[in-house]
């Protein structure tokens, strides 16, 4: 009898710490920059110069806006859900990409191999270690840093690379053949806005190969 009460006990206590748990929650901001051939360089006024992304728990909502335009893009890890709104004043979409569908929105869809370098930097404030990245498809590399001194949930900016390195923090991808390195600027632990993670109303829903056959200009 004894034991069993005591066991209640335990598992009561258990569930009561499990359920007042606080959930990770927060933001973060990127600053972004672009390489841009000479042909190119007049469309830098046109490129999203920063990044926020908010988290909570294992929800993100990964914000880039220039002007009128504004990508985003909301994600849920435990099941692989990924939307993206993209915004302008012409017209707004809301897209939802599977599983299988989002490997065509990243920079390397077969993956990267990783070699550790030796240089190390203090990128926001938290100490980084450099990676050579090497897309598996292109065999193109690149460079990345990572920090075991921070964590937050992977959000849609990190999700193409390998977290048991640590937490990305400064990186370069190749996006329409251009190289556009991201390097996490601060970090803000703290209760987001609410809703943000919601898409709003307003938005014309398109299935991915939709949204991929609306003619340029449109």
């Amino acid at each position: 009898m004894y034991k069993t009460l005591i066991f209640a006990i335990l598992l009561t206590l258990l569930f009561t710490a499990c359920s007042n748990k606080p959930v990770k929650q927060g933001k973060i901001t990127y600053d972004i920059s672009y390489q841009l051939p000479d042909s190119l360089s007049r469309y830098a006024a046109y490129l999203p110069k920063q990044a926020i992304v908010y988290f909570k728990g294992d929800s993100t909502v990964t914000i880039q806006q220039q002007g009128d335009e504004a990508t985003t893009v909301i994600t849920y890890q435990p099941t692989s859900f990924l939307r993206v709104l993209l915004h302008s004043s012409a017209a707004s979409y809301q897209v939802d990409y599977t599983k299988a569908e989002q490997s065509t929105l990243l920079p390397a869809p077969l993956g990267y191999h990783y070699t550790a370098k030796k240089d190390t930097a203090i990128i926001a404030g938290y100490h980084a270690s450099e990676y050579e990245i090497e897309d598996k498809g292109t065999g193109l590399t690149s460079a990345i840093w990572y920090s075991k001194k921070l964590a937050f949930p992977i959000n849609y900016l990190t999700m193409p690379f390998d977290t048991t390195y640590g937490a990305a923090l400064k990186f370069t991808t190749k996006q329409n053949d251009i190289p556009v390195t991201t390097t996490l600027k601060e970090i803000k632990f703290g209760q987001v806005p609410d809703g943000v993670f919601s898409a709003p109303p307003g938005y014309r829903k398109l299935t991915p190969q939709q949204f991929k056959d609306i003619p340029v200009g449109n």
